[in-house]
């Protein structure tokens, strides 16, 4: 009874793990590129996430991954007199407006010289974006800080040497922000700021306007996917009861900015030199391995229903889950008529006589 059991759990087990997503389109398998040599070398806590897609990026280090770990996508649970249906979907979304963040900190020996010059860098700036055609109402300056900077000179005497804390100069920071419409515009933004000698760029927003309209049009793809398997559940014998039910739902966005990776690749030279005797090896200089960085959209693994899954810029990933859960209809049991004796007096009257317990 045992090996009965067996084989048929094996094959649904399989049915599971082999199921597909339905998918807008053609998608194929990710490429072996220079990411997965690098991943055969490193270990998980060197697979670093960066924070966002500008020079802050460099600061940061092991983050934590914000991808929304649902599991396999899966059709249904059967336990006991309940079944639950669950279903994943994920649409991508270009975004219809950006903005990318700069920052920029001067210093100068007094304040009035320090403002100055940092407002001569930030109007040239303005011009040069001007002639790529952003407006000047798309451009605004965030103050961060304007602080005295302080050095050390010293105050020598006969016996003793004292340093004293003195004004140095002065430090103006801000941050400046740009917004534009397409994604391409970045490259000239860019070219835009290095000529005005801003090199800094901390991040880029991504928005997404009309994002409930996309949100309610993905929510009703995955109810029209779970009706679509209580038919077929229904089809093959199960009956549902509607009246008895619970319904939950959940909603993430997973924005751009989250999904950037890094690594290093490059081989290790060859270890005839550490073959060689300790007094006749060399002193090696390692050179400094360049990190490079790629977007990764989140995987497709784990969902039913993905909407455009064919993406050749980074994009606003929206996520949505439904889970339903019925109680199934237990067997009424069978209810058998009880036998009722009666006893009659001469008189004609009936009582009834005790039955026993059967």
């Amino acid at each position: 009874m045992k090996k009965q059991m067996f084989l048929l759990v094996v094959p649904m087990a399989l049915f599971c793990t082999e199921s597909h997503a339905q998918v807008e389109g053609n998608s194929a398998p990710a490429a072996m590129g220079n990411s997965q040599y690098a991943e055969k070398s490193m270990a998980n806590s060197e697979y670093n996430i960066s924070a966002n897609m500008g020079n802050y990026q460099y600061s940061q280090g092991n983050l934590q991954s914000p991808n929304a770990n649902r599991g396999p996508a899966t059709n249904a649970y059967p336990l006991d007199d309940q079944f639950t249906i669950k279903v994943n979907g994920l649409m991508n979304a270009v975004a219809t407006s950006y903005v990318a963040v700069f920052n920029i900190v001067q210093l100068g020996l007094t304040a009035k010289s320090t403002d100055s010059t940092m407002n001569s860098t930030i109007a040239e700036f303005k011009r040069n974006l001007e002639k790529i055609g952003i407006d000047t109402s798309d451009f605004k300056t965030d103050m961060i800080s304007f602080v005295p900077k302080f050095g050390y000179e010293s105050d020598k005497k006969i016996f003793s040497k004292r340093y004293n804390e003195v004004p140095d100069g002065f430090e103006l920071e801000k941050n400046l922000y740009v917004r534009f419409k397409r994604s391409s515009a970045l490259d000239g933004i860019l070219s835009a700021a290095a000529s005005a000698e801003i090199y800094d760029l901390v991040k880029v927003d991504y928005f997404l306007p009309n994002a409930q309209k996309l949100i309610d049009s993905l929510r009703l793809r995955c109810l029209m996917e779970a009706k679509s398997r209580i038919k077929s559940y229904e089809m093959v014998g199960f009956e549902l009861d509607t009246m008895k039910k619970t319904i939950a739902d959940n909603f993430t966005t997973i924005f751009p900015e989250t999904r950037y990776f890094s690594y290093s690749a490059y081989s290790r030279p060859s270890f005839s030199l550490l073959k060689k005797r300790a007094t006749d090896q060399p002193f090696v200089s390692e050179y400094d391995k360049p990190i490079s960085r790629y977007y990764n959209q989140v995987d497709y693994d784990s969902y039913d229903i993905i909407i455009n899954p064919v993406i050749i810029e980074p994009v606003v990933q929206l996520s949505y889950t439904i889970t339903l859960k019925y109680f199934l209809k237990k067997d009424q049991p069978v209810v058998r008529p009880k036998k009722v004796y009666y006893i009659i007096s001469k008189d004609g009257d009936a009582k009834q006589l005790p039955t026993p317990e059967e």
